[in-house]
């Protein structure tokens, strides 16, 4: 059973004073009576841990689409979860990732 210990993680790692202005904002779309959440969940964070980000600003909000004050975003991911949404300053819309999570192509997504 999935259940998250906190709904709001930032991975704080060393960098510069230009990369302060480029925060990665990722939002992760789950529910606890879900396997593919719980899966996705792990590679995720595997993910996150991946020395190759260290130099990078990543935030991570966790969605539990079952809590009540979720309900806007349960109505559109009810049978879409897990799913997670990157977003950067200057780029129109959050690029996404639904159902299966892959370590290399979300390491890939973060490294941009």
């Amino acid at each position: 059973m999935f259940r998250p210990i906190v709904s709001k993680i930032a991975f704080s790692r060393p960098f510069s004073q230009s990369s302060r202005l480029a925060v990665t904002s990722l939002t992760f779309f789950t529910k606890e009576t879900c396997q593919l959440c719980t899966n996705a969940k792990t590679i995720l964070y595997d993910t996150l841990k991946d020395e190759s980000l260290n130099d990078k600003s990543i935030k991570l909000d966790v969605i539990d689409i079952m809590k009540p004050e979720n309900s806007k975003w349960f109505d559109v991911y009810c049978y879409d979860v897990p799913v997670i949404h990157i977003d950067r300053p200057n780029q129109k819309k959050p690029v996404k990732f639904m159902h299966y999570f892959h370590h290399d192509k979300l390491l890939e997504e973060f490294q941009k």
